[in-house]
């Protein structure tokens, strides 16, 4: 769900500024539940959400990868997929070894992402999440000079 401006309660998003890629790691927290994690920080802590402001993206055509890398619990590793939508259609984030990747363009708004970990048990089972992605340039004044 998206942001509610005004809304005091709501923690400020996870920010990250100059990676490319951007590596969010899985985990599974205490209560079982899929979570993502950047460095020693947790989405959790930021209501799902990350910003992420990139020089590349001062230009319109600047893509920054957004990578999900599997996590392994114990004996069990859990692939991670992930997919949002764009344009009116589902777009499956492709893979590459351990982690699911996408390159973003710098997004006007936050853009939703629906992501399950499959665990490779004998009966596999998923873990769901979504979280609110945002790429900006680091110059914020960028985006206006474009209009």
């Amino acid at each position: 769900m998206p942001r509610k401006e005004g809304n005091d309660t709501m923690a400020e998003p996870l920010e990250i500024f100059g990676e490319d890629p951007l590596v969010l790691r899985g985990a599974v927290d205490s209560s079982d539940a899929l979570q993502l994690e950047h460095g020693n920080d947790s989405l959790a802590n930021h209501d799902q959400t990350l910003y992420a402001a990139h020089e590349d993206l001062e230009e319109e055509t600047g893509v920054i990868q957004i990578r999900l890398s599997d996590l392994t619990v114990g004996t069990v590793t859990w692939m991670l997929t992930a997919s949002h939508l764009e344009r009116g259609s589902i777009v499956q984030w492709p893979r590459d070894g351990t982690y699911a990747y996408y390159d973003f363009g710098p997004l006007t708004s936050e853009q939703e992402i629906d992501i399950s970990a499959t665990s490779d048990g004998s009966a596999p089972q998923t873990k769901k999440r979504t979280i609110l992605i945002k790429t900006l340039p680091t110059d914020p004044l960028s985006a206006r000079r474009r209009r």
